[in-house]
């Protein structure tokens, strides 16, 4: 199943990069499970064992232009963890450590509105590859 999502999602990157010259990122997280994870111009997507999520890049930026760091702000929804779904926001800053890779965390406030609403903070942490 790991391989069918790792395929379409590699298929997926070059139909759009090519097609619609989108920028696209490949990569894995921490991000409530071990994920894989895509960003394909303002959209975050990420697929785990259990669940999914989509952000949208609300505003992005750099701290100057001597670092090779730039934070972002983004928004968006999740379902299948714990069996809920929910809406998150997560606020995070990636590194640009070689030509192409990028290193980002981030934080999220998350909602969980399946049985009754929850509120939590989660974290991710992954690696990401510029094509």
């Amino acid at each position: 199943m790991k391989n069918i999502i790792l395929v379409s999602m590699l298929v997926l990157s070059l139909f759009l990069s090519n097609i619609a010259k989108a920028d696209v990122k490949l990569g894995v997280a921490l991000d409530m499970d071990l994920s894989l994870v895509a960003q394909i111009d303002r959209y975050n997507i990420v697929l785990g064992d259990s669940g999914f999520a989509v952000d949208y890049l609300v505003k992005k930026g750099r701290f100057d232009n001597t670092t090779p760091l730039s934070w972002y702000f983004a928004g968006g929804g999740w379902a299948g963890w714990d069996h809920g779904f929910g809406v998150r926001a997560p606020v995070g800053v990636s590194w640009y450590f070689a030509k192409g890779w990028d290193l980002y965390g981030q934080v999220q406030p998350v909602a969980d509105f399946d049985d009754d609403f929850k509120f939590s903070v989660d974290a991710a942490i992954g690696v990401r590859f510029a094509f």
